[in-house]
């Protein structure tokens, strides 16, 4: 059960590193504007990053879904890419708390964010450590919580930010 979850939070990691560095590429302006506006790193640092996010993404997905012995290094590198996230995040979180993070839209850099990341390095060490599921149809159902996972991650924000009601008052 324990390998189950921890493959499935690599497959959720891997889908949104995928998602974010085709995002980054694909609005590359907006992504070196945001590091300019946190002014940690040179915003030359944003394509090497969209590359990267989307290199390990896919290259952990896709070994996850055809040939799972050998998830160790795509696990460990998105670990160790989750790592960098969460050290980022906070140190941006504490130094700058006030601007956008860049994940996906306009969201203001939050501990949620830095937990996230942390939470991610944390699945993906543990597939690397402890292996993907084997074949059959376990792995699938590991990409397939992954990809429900990340589908979460980006649509109850985006269903919070568009419904004009307070929380609580939806039934009454």
């Amino acid at each position: 059960m324990l390998t189950f979850w921890s493959a499935a939070l690599t497959a959720f990691g891997a889908v949104l590193l995928t998602a974010a560095g085709a995002a980054h590429a694909a609005r590359h302006r907006e992504h070196r504007a945001v590091l300019r506006a946190h002014r940690l790193l040179p915003p030359v640092v944003a394509a090497v990053a969209a590359a990267a996010e989307v290199a390990v993404g896919a290259a952990t997905l896709a070994t996850l879904l055809t040939a799972p012995a050998a998830t160790a290094l795509p696990a460990t590198a998105q670990a160790a890419l989750y790592c960098a996230f969460a050290g980022y995040t906070a140190v941006l979180r504490t130094r700058r708390p006030g601007v956008p993070c860049g994940c996906f839209g306009a969201e203001k850099v939050s501990w949620a964010v830095v937990c996230r990341a942390v939470v991610l390095a944390a699945g993906s060490a543990g597939s690397a450590v402890l292996g993907a599921p084997g074949p059959g149809p376990d792995r699938w159902a590991c990409v397939a919580a992954g990809v429900v996972l990340a589908m979460a991650n980006h649509l109850i924000p985006a269903w919070r930010a568009a419904g004009g009601r307070k929380p609580g008052r939806a039934f009454r």
